[in-house]
């Protein structure tokens, strides 16, 4: 595996208020992780990022212990903290979940959306139609993220929500290592305008099928590069 320690550039804090600045660190590390920012096994050290966002070491200490205990990230032998390293075990159990809860809350959001909320959406899907073909892996993994969790939101059920987040949360680096090429940006994109559809037409199994769909097409990619990494030692970084 390769030496991943130092985090991506891409991942930035907006202004900070003392009163929250843990929650604030926790909450952006949390947004970074779901939307694929970092890989499996990278380390992020706390001192690192303290020094790059410009405060003390203890929140960002903080903010890591609790993602360790949300399951995103680990513990390694050498007392440093890393983003979990999913078995292919691990990766088809939070998959079957995923298919479950993702398409129950899409199916529930269906019939609990209001006309603006259609306006927003569509305007996450144009978003996520334009990253898929610039072909900017960035970009599609964020504007995807986006896209879900939206639609997730609207289910109206915060308790199905967290654990969707939590799920996000441990599958979110896997997704970065198998960053998607533009094929397979293209076909989850047509599975995305197959959920704007049977959005508009409030039709929440249609929603549900096209969900599912695209988290089961995604995963055989996912799936195919985890159980080809297994063959790699693991290094710490």
């Amino acid at each position: 595996m390769q030496d991943v320690s130092e985090p991506r550039a891409a991942f930035k804090v907006g202004n900070l208020r003392r009163d929250s600045l843990q929650q604030q660190i926790f909450d952006s590390l949390r947004d970074a992780i779901m939307s694929g920012v970092f890989r499996p096994g990278q380390v992020l050290s706390s001192r690192g990022l303290a020094e790059e966002l410009g405060v003390s070491a203890m929140p960002v200490r903080e903010a890591l212990t609790r993602l360790t205990t949300e399951g995103a990230m680990e513990n390694t032998s050498s007392r440093t903290t890393r983003l979990r390293v999913l078995s292919p075990l691990d990766f088809d159990e939070i998959t079957a979940i995923r298919i479950e809860i993702e398409g129950m809350a899409a199916e529930r959001a269906a019939s609990e959306l209001t006309d603006l909320d259609l306006a927003n959406i569509r305007k996450l899907n144009a978003d996520l139609t334009a990253a898929a073909k610039s072909g900017d892996a960035d970009w599609y993994l964020k504007a995807n993220a986006a896209f879900h969790a939206e639609i997730y939101k609207l289910s109206g059920w915060p308790l199905l929500l967290g654990m969707i987040e939590r799920l996000w949360l441990m599958v979110g680096p896997s997704i970065r290592a198998s960053v998607p090429d533009c094929a397979h940006m293209a076909t989850s994109q047509s599975f995305h305008d197959q959920i704007m559809q049977a959005l508009e037409a409030r039709d929440g199994k249609q929603v549900r099928k096209a969900i599912v769909n695209d988290i089961r097409t995604a995963a055989k990619d996912i799936r195919a590069f985890l159980g080809a990494d297994q063959d790699t030692p693991d290094k710490e970084a």
